[in-house]
């Protein structure tokens, strides 16, 4: 059993080593599967270097099954999975993008500098967000599973009332901090 060491983990949660690209993917992909078994609950999720959060009032045993599918849709027929429209990857994108068009306005000179203009700059980096964001997450936030990931278990807990299960990863070729 290869784990990572609370430094490693912590500095591939801050670098966005591959540990987390990967299980940000799987995250995704499971999320993806529980929704269209339980199409009427709201999932949420975070990754981390050692594994991910899917938040959602499902049964725990349904967890472990749906993650193990989308370990293996991943791998093998549907990569696209990892990607997700409502990921926070693409709230990040929209918010710095619209904050830096804002900004850029704003310095601007009159009569550049309006209001309406600072309106429609924000706009078209809302409009452009989303495609960025849906790049971004294909190239920096999220990675398909090496072969040696695999899943370890899955624990059921609570946060303020909300039902939330932790799917608990290994992954030898990520273990090292730079295997990007």
């Amino acid at each position: 059993m290869v784990s990572l060491n609370p430094l490693n983990a912590a500095l591939q949660q801050l670098l966005l080593g591959s540990a987390v690209r990967q299980n940000h993917a799987l995250e995704h992909a499971t999320i993806v599967l529980l929704s269209r078994k339980f199409p009427e609950v709201r999932f949420s999720g975070v990754s981390s270097a050692l594994g991910f959060v899917v938040f959602g009032n499902v049964p725990t045993e349904e967890v472990l099954p749906a993650a193990e599918e989308a370990l293996h849709l991943l791998r093998t027929t549907q990569p696209e999975l990892a990607i997700h429209e409502r990921c926070g990857t693409n709230l990040a994108v929209a918010g710095l993008l619209s904050g830096l068009s804002a900004m850029t306005v704003a310095r601007m000179r009159r009569p550049f500098n309006t209001f309406n203009n600072v309106v429609l700059a924000t706009t078209a980096a809302l409009v452009l967000a989303r495609p960025l964001g849906l790049t971004v997450q294909r190239y920096l936030t999220t990675q398909t599973p090496s072969p040696s990931m695999r899943i370890t278990g899955v624990r059921r807990f609570e946060v303020l009332g909300t039902p939330a299960h932790f799917v608990s990863t290994e992954n030898p070729e990520a273990a090292r901090l730079f295997s990007w």
